[in-house]
């Protein structure tokens, strides 16, 4: 059973009976952010707050440069993405919220929307994943662009310390190419892959990973990825381009992805026939059961 439960300033996610996530959304918070995501021992996968930067929160949807606004630091001259309203779908086998946004530049005026969508799944938390869904509109009849940056992934994630490649700790980047490990040369960064893994780290005396699918539908499939030793990743195509991403009115900008929290590393934890589930059912949802690869 998944229940959402909504308390005051966020809403906790509960997978059969024990907390999974929370979701942080009150007036008091820059933009709106999922922490903690617990693995099957109940510690953090992400992390929050690091001090290296404040404005990395767990599970976050942020973009550095929209026309000439700032929506991913938290400074006087940053703008910040104001939650409006949820809608929070019944307990049972999946459950989920949708949430609207306006992304409110910092003098004041309206950027963008938003119109996000969590969806959970009532699985073992040894193999446990939820889905992504967000659509960015432009507010008014005027196109809105988002420039290539780093600070652009959306969403992005802030691996608990002991998940990155920097601690040493035998964790692992993977994608579908190849590994990346503290002090070897292979580097995820900028590479194109339909999935990335951050496994084999261990939190407690356990080991954990988590992975972000990226669906066959996805504009730039399969995405090029933000990756950094310390913690960030992200699938960030828009970065990668030549030119900048330009929202029209009545064409909003669609992404979607699947997180996948799992218990052991890359091999054991399944990352590979996970991701194929998905392609698979991702396909079929669009009327293309090859689609992907």
């Amino acid at each position: 059973m998944v229940e959402i439960i909504e308390e005051k300033a966020h809403l906790v996610i509960r997978v059969g009976g024990q907390e999974y996530a929370q979701y942080h959304f009150g007036p008091t918070v820059w933009k709106p952010y999922l922490y903690p995501l617990r693995a099957a021992n109940g510690l953090s996968m992400l992390d929050n707050e690091p001090t290296d930067h404040r404005h990395h929160h767990g599970l976050w949807v942020g973009h550095g440069r929209v026309d000439d606004n700032d929506f991913w630091l938290e400074r006087h001259n940053s703008g910040k993405i104001v939650h409006k309203s949820f809608e929070i779908t019944p307990s049972g086998e999946t459950a989920g919220f949708t949430e609207a946004c306006e992304w409110i530049a910092p003098r004041g005026h309206l950027s963008l929307t938003d119109a996000r969508t969590f969806t959970f799944y009532d699985m073992p938390a040894d193999g446990r994943y939820f889905d992504f869904d967000i659509s960015l509109s432009t507010p008014g009849e005027s196109p809105v662009t988002l420039h290539p940056t780093n600070e652009a992934g959306i969403p992005s994630l802030r691996l608990a310390p002991d998940l990155t490649i920097r601690r040493g700790t035998g964790a692992a980047l993977t994608n579908a190419e190849g590994r990346q490990q503290a002090g070897k040369p292979y580097n995820t960064y900028g590479k194109s892959s339909p999935f990335l893994d951050a496994g084999g780290g261990k939190l407690g005396r356990l080991t954990y990973g988590i992975a972000v699918f990226d669906h066959p539908a996805n504009p730039g499939y399969p995405t090029k990825w933000f990756t950094r030793d310390y913690g960030p990743i992200s699938p960030n195509y828009g970065f990668f381009l030549e030119d900048p991403i330009v929202i029209t009115p009545g064409n909003p900008l669609r992404l979607r992805y699947r997180i996948y929290s799992h218990s052991h590393d890359f091999e054991e934890g399944r990352v590979v026939e996970a991701w194929e589930e998905y392609r698979i059912a991702a396909g079929k949802a669009n009327g293309n059961p090859s689609h992907g690869r």
